[in-house]
């Protein structure tokens, strides 16, 4: 069977536990902090559902291509060291209870994308911003750089050396446990109702890529629509697609009023434009203070505040340009 070639990311804000965790031979994936999110059983959320063609795809021999791997400024070549649906194993990290996928796999080389051998081909694939995807029509290139016995990271600077440790460093601080909670204690101390749509709308802004668009919609219109924030993916034709955010500042227990509002978002549906996920906020109710049958609600998905402090985490990487990219 002939060798395929794949891109695969990694959480970029754990970039030296990702190397240390390959020179093991364990590539790692995000997306395993629970015991039901194991690939090999029958019940797994939707985050981790998302890792299936990982397991089931990757055959041995096959090349990972890793962007900010071993270090930020460059991008590895790994190899399957057996079948991902025969090596996968499932440990959750004991410190950083995350990570739990593991497959085997061995670092080859790496390269710097800016370098001369890189072709624009393989350029434009790296900026896929999947988790896992096809590559092999990259295969010819990424061939070339294995056999290649030229130094393929371009000498290392004193600005790109800086980066190195800066964002080393900043990835420390951001594995402080409480840096999460006081980020979003500070939120909720700045902001309240509507100036919470206007914050997110900014760090939505800044982990979703280009040409996403996200835009506040609330305000005397949104009794019309329900949406305090629109996010717009492109399609295909000229089609379009549509994520629909209602936000309550809420404490305590959630009102079902939320839920109401955000069904009006198929206001916007039309012949090139599709709702196709709704999203009620609550930036201060517990989802372990609700019954699971409040926790999704006709087809609406409820980001409770222990969700939210994930999403922040997501936004505060994304601000300091350490986001999965």
């Amino acid at each position: 069977m002939s060798r395929k070639y794949w891109g695969y990311r990694i959480d970029t804000t754990k970039i030296k536990f990702f190397r240390q965790e390959l020179d093991e031979g364990r590539l790692r994936q995000g997306w395993g902090w629970t015991e039901g999110q194991n690939l090999r059983l029958l019940t797994k959320d939707s985050g981790a559902r998302r890792n299936l063609p990982i397991l089931n795809k990757v055959k041995k021999g096959d090349i990972l291509i890793v962007p900010r791997l071993p270090t930020w400024n460059e991008v590895a070549i790994v190899e399957a060291t057996q079948d991902f649906s025969q090596g996968y194993d499932y440990s959750i990290h004991p410190d950083l209870q995350d990570y739990g996928h593991i497959f085997p796999a061995r670092f080859i080389k790496s390269f710097n994308r800016k370098n001369n051998h890189v072709s624009g081909e393989l350029r434009a694939s790296l900026k896929q911003v999947n988790r896992f995807w096809n590559m092999s029509h990259c295969k010819d290139n990424i061939g070339e750089l294995i056999n290649n016995k030229e130094a393929l990271i371009n000498s290392i600077g004193f600005s790109t050396r800086f980066n190195n440790v800066l964002t080393d460093n900043i990835s420390k601080s951001l594995e402080q446990t409480d840096f999460y909670k006081k980020f979003y204690r500070q939120m909720n101390e700045q902001f309240s109702n509507e100036e919470w749509e206007y914050a997110l709308v900014e760090g939505l802004r800044k982990i979703l890529p280009e040409p996403i668009i996200v835009e506040r919609t609330g305000g005397i219109t949104e009794k019309e629509h329900g949406t305090d924030i629109l996010i717009t993916l492109p399609g295909l034709l000229g089609k379009s697609y549509g994520i629909a955010i209602q936000v309550k500042d809420y404490k305590g227990l959630m009102s079902g009023n939320a839920i109401k509002q955000i069904q009006k978002a198929e206001h916007w549906n039309n012949e090139n434009f599709t709702i196709i996920d709704k999203y009620v906020i609550v930036t201060r109710c517990l989802k372990d203070d609700h019954p699971e049958d409040l926790q999704q609600v006709d087809g609406v998905t409820i980001i409770f505040a222990e969700q939210l402090e994930d999403l922040l985490k997501d936004i505060a990487a994304g601000f300091i340009g350490l986001g999965k990219n």
